[in-house]
């Protein structure tokens, strides 16, 4: 009966010693999770913080890329600083690339003498300009060697009194392709004051620009009374000893072309 006894007690106290052990080893063994859990939420948040300091770093870099800088951008031309022929100051015209061609047609309707400003002395005009109607379609006129066979049609502006004095005053630049287009072309003072008083015979030419010569398609002439209200006989007869050789040149190669 006693040893019974004390059996009972042996497997009492083995008992009790095996659920000690138990509770010990959970305890120790839950210590190490919790570390690396912690040490886990660490590594993350490190991690977060880096990841949002790149994006930041990146965002900023983004910003200073978009942003542009105003000297890099492109001129915008201000149309205060376009060519208005009207108020541009004068000076001689391009001459046409020469030998000139003739390939005249009907194309000039007609030119008309507008804008008039009556002399001092009420005979004739001090001052004019004139205004075209005209065919200036030219889609397929050059030849296909030449690479592009759409003409560049453009007007100028010769003025004749007498034999000696010859002067092309005006040059358009590339007009519009029109079948019946009205064109107004201004004849600024500081070009016709060195002509005396007297009819001018002022004549208008429809070109096509080439790279190696201009083709002539067609002119057509009026007669302006012209009075300046002042004397410019010594400055014309001053102009045409400066320029008579490039004057006579630009009346040889439209004779030509006429012939």
């Amino acid at each position: 009966m006693q040893f019974r006894t004390l059996a009972v007690v042996a497997v009492a106290l083995l008992v009790a010693l095996s659920g000690c052990a138990a509770l010990d080893g959970v305890t120790t063994d839950e210590s190490p999770n919790e570390t690396d859990a912690d040490n886990g939420t660490d590594i993350a948040s490190e991690n977060g913080n880096a990841q949002d300091s790149n994006q930041n770093t990146q965002d900023s870099n983004q910003t200073e890329t978009d942003v542009t800088d105003p000297a890099d951008e492109a001129d915008v031309t201000d149309p205060a600083d376009e060519d208005n022929t009207a108020t541009a100051e004068w000076r001689p015209p391009e001459e046409p690339n020469r030998p000139l061609e003739n390939k005249r047609e009907d194309r000039i309707e007609d030119v008309s003498v507008v804008d008039t400003e009556p002399a001092e002395d009420g005979d004739g005009y001090s001052n004019f300009n004139l205004e075209v109607v005209a065919n200036t379609s030219m889609e397929n006129v050059d030849p296909p060697e030449h690479g592009d066979v759409i003409g560049e049609p453009y007007f100028f502006v010769k003025i004749n009194e007498g034999p000696d004095n010859q002067k092309i005053v005006e040059r358009t630049g590339e007009v519009r392709m029109e079948e019946n287009g009205t064109f107004h072309i201004d004849v600024r003072p500081a070009g016709i004051e060195e002509f005396g008083e007297g009819s001018l015979t002022v004549e208008v030419f429809l070109m096509d620009e080439d790279k190696d010569w201009d083709d002539i398609y067609d002119a057509v002439a009026t007669e302006v009374e012209f009075d300046p209200g002042t004397d410019g006989d010594g400055d014309a007869e001053s102009e045409t000893d400066d320029g008579s050789e490039n004057e006579s040149e630009t009346n040889d190669d439209t004779s030509e072309a006429s012939d």
